[in-house]
């Protein structure tokens, strides 16, 4: 008999993987694509690159990629604020929110105030947390599991 694993989603609250599988909504392991390394093809390199909300206007870049186990984009860290990088805020924005990419800049399908007022993240350069990414995909209106 296979042991029953947990998981901890948020404070306080534990549920079975082995159930999490058997209802379909794997947890998604995500990784922090390295600046050395770049995307799988056909997906192009998005760091460094300006961020516009739905209405045109420049908010923010690109600083992180987060990737799922088959190496596809699941998530873009928008840093936004500060001054000389000091007090910046990072914002988790699924990918599914982008709605176009040019050389140099994206479009995301969501205004300014909605990536703002997006749960920030703690660490940019660690892998956000299961509950991170379903409050981020939830923000943007979209279905908390992607599947």
């Amino acid at each position: 008999m296979v042991p029953d694993r947990t998981v901890v989603v948020q404070r306080g609250e534990e549920r079975s993987l082995l159930t999490a599988e058997a209802k379909g909504e794997n947890p998604m392991n995500l990784t922090r694509l390295a600046f050395t390394q770049h995307p799988r093809p056909p997906q192009r390199e998005l760091r460094q690159r300006g961020v516009f909300d739905s209405g045109d206007r420049l908010f923010g870049q690109v600083v992180n990629i987060y990737v799922g186990d088959e190496e596809n984009f699941r998530f873009v860290d928008v840093a936004m604020g500060g001054l000389m990088g000091f007090g910046k805020k990072h914002h988790l924005v699924p990918v599914e929110a982008i709605a176009e990419e040019e050389p140099g800049s994206i479009t995301l399908t969501v205004d300014q105030q909605t990536v703002q007022s997006a749960p920030t993240l703690g660490a940019p350069h660690a892998a956000p947390d299961e509950g991170l990414q379903r409050a981020a995909r939830e923000h943007c209106g979209l279905a908390a599991d992607p599947s």
